[in-house]
């Protein structure tokens, strides 16, 4: 959770892909030092790729979840802020509270942020009124439950977004 004002390679998203990036680079740097930071707000991380099984009700959701601090590799330093702005011409990345990093290289890979407010109506009933989706971990144990009342004869209603769309 350190704030340094430059790092040699700067990582945006601590999901799966940030993490594996930094473990990679590390991994692969043999003898060579490497000053590798990653931006991330996020206290929790999920293994989303399992929330279909959790959904399906084939696996455990709290195995889907770890503090992000466990994963950030050894050496690898974590900046838990969100990243607000990018100047790749000055390579400055600005934070949340303000601050602002240079880096050397940039590994953009954030995810994406779910906007339930883009369809009128969802952010109020999801969750609740046979409404469920896999794609958050507020709600993926409810498609579960959605699941096990559905009885024969009841009519479900599926969407898949045009991509991009975020894994699962």
């Amino acid at each position: 959770m350190v704030s340094e004002k430059h790092h040699q390679i700067l990582i945006i998203g601590a999901g799966a892909a940030g993490i594996t990036v930094a473990a990679s680079l590390k991994r692969h740097s043999g003898d060579k030092i490497l000053d590798i930071a990653i931006i991330d707000p996020a206290k929790q991380h999920y293994y989303q790729p399992a929330f279909t099984l959790v959904g399906g009700g084939c696996y455990d959701f709290d195995k889907t979840r770890r503090s992000t601090v466990s994963l950030i590799p050894r050496g690898v330093k974590w900046v838990q802020q969100a990243a607000t702005n990018i100047d790749p011409d000055n390579k400055v990345v600005e934070l949340d509270n303000g601050d602002k990093i240079t880096y050397d290289y940039l590994v953009v890979c954030p995810g994406l942020v779910l906007d339930w407010d883009g369809i009128p109506g969802l952010k109020e009933t999801i969750g609740k009124n046979g409404v469920c989706t896999n794609y958050s971990p507020d709600y993926v144990q409810y498609t579960w439950e959605c699941v096990q009342a559905f009885k024969a004869g009841d009519k479900a209603f599926f969407t898949q977004a045009p991509l991009p769309f975020k894994c699962p």
